[in-house]
């Protein structure tokens, strides 16, 4: 009688101490990050719950840097739940063509938003505005895509060694403009860039070039404005331009700085921007043919310039 008395006591201890551990359980789960997927979508992990991860901590995007220690991958591939529409064979939640705009143009999610988060502005034909994409009456996908540019993983191999580009996961290409030459790691964001953009935009007759340093005769140069212009086949010598030319964006300006905005989708045509003059209010531009794209630079504000002056 004692030795069963003792024995129902020594279980009811131990029953005890295993309830208080299963009614502990849940509590000791909330001290790490819940996984939550992507609205009702299971299997994918938001990167704004994921980045609290210690591997994350300190990573400013899912795309590249990975190790044993992070969490990324299945932000944007899930094992065993991925999406059966066409295209999402590398196991995403939507089709490959629609994966970046699935956290870039949805404003909901909060990632960097681009194309004012409208997926028609990215889709819907072959806007003067932006660089975008769309598909034909043939079904064939035109203009250009997300990874043109975009290299989604950060491979190594495939960046410049420029950081501003890098940073923004812009890929190197296996051709650049042969004036300009490819991105310079010790470039700044502004020559990096024009440099980068000039490996798709070369494509003018053999001899000339968009980048051109000096003049050639066929295209516009890019230089800090010259104090005494005397181009040998000018009819006037002197002070023609009150702006510099030097990069891309000294023309193609339109909202360039402002997050989602340039080179995607700006508010002037091919992102041109337009003023009275070089001190005037810089205004987004309508059409690429309006005189203000070029009065921008070609005159000062003071009484000096094209058709004022030469």
């Amino acid at each position: 009688m004692v030795f069963s008395i003792a024995r129902r006591a020594a279980f009811a201890v131990i029953l005890s101490a295993v309830s208080a551990m299963l009614f502990a359980l849940p509590a000791m789960a909330t001290t790490t990050p819940a996984w939550a997927g992507f609205g009702n979508t299971p299997g994918w992990y938001d990167w704004s719950v994921v980045s609290t991860l210690p591997g994350n901590v300190g990573q400013t995007s899912p795309h590249g840097g990975y190790s044993t220690a992070t969490a990324k991958c299945r932000v944007c591939h899930s094992v065993h739940a991925a999406s059966s529409v066409l295209g999402s064979e590398l196991l995403l939640p939507t089709s490959v063509r629609d994966a970046c705009t699935y956290c870039h143009l949805n404003a909901g999610i909060g990632y960097t938003q681009v194309y004012g988060s409208n997926p028609a502005s990215y889709s819907a034909g072959n806007l003067p505005n932006a660089h975008n994409t769309w598909v034909d009456g043939l079904g064939v996908t035109q203009g250009v895509t997300c990874t043109m540019c975009h290299q989604v993983h950060g491979a190594a191999n495939l960046m410049t060694a420029n950081t501003h580009l890098t940073q923004s996961i812009l890929r190197s290409f296996a051709e650049y403009d042969p004036t300009a030459g490819a991105p310079l790691a010790a470039d700044s964001r502004e020559m990096a860039l024009t440099r980068w953009c000039a490996g798709c935009h070369f494509s003018l007759p053999p001899g000339s070039s968009f980048y051109a340093t000096a003049y050639d005769m066929g295209t516009h140069i890019m230089s800090v404005a010259n104090t005494n212009y005397a181009n040998p086949a000018a009819s006037f010598t002197g002070r023609v331009a009150w702006r510099d030319s030097t990069y891309c964006m000294s023309c193609h300006a339109s909202d360039y700085g402002v997050s989602g905005g340039w080179p995607h989708l700006t508010a002037g045509v091919r992102f041109l921007v337009s003023a009275t003059s070089s001190v005037g209010t810089t205004m987004p531009a309508s059409v690429p043919i309006q005189d203000g794209i070029c009065l921008r630079c070609h005159r000062d504000g003071t009484g000096a310039g094209i058709g004022l002056t030469y």
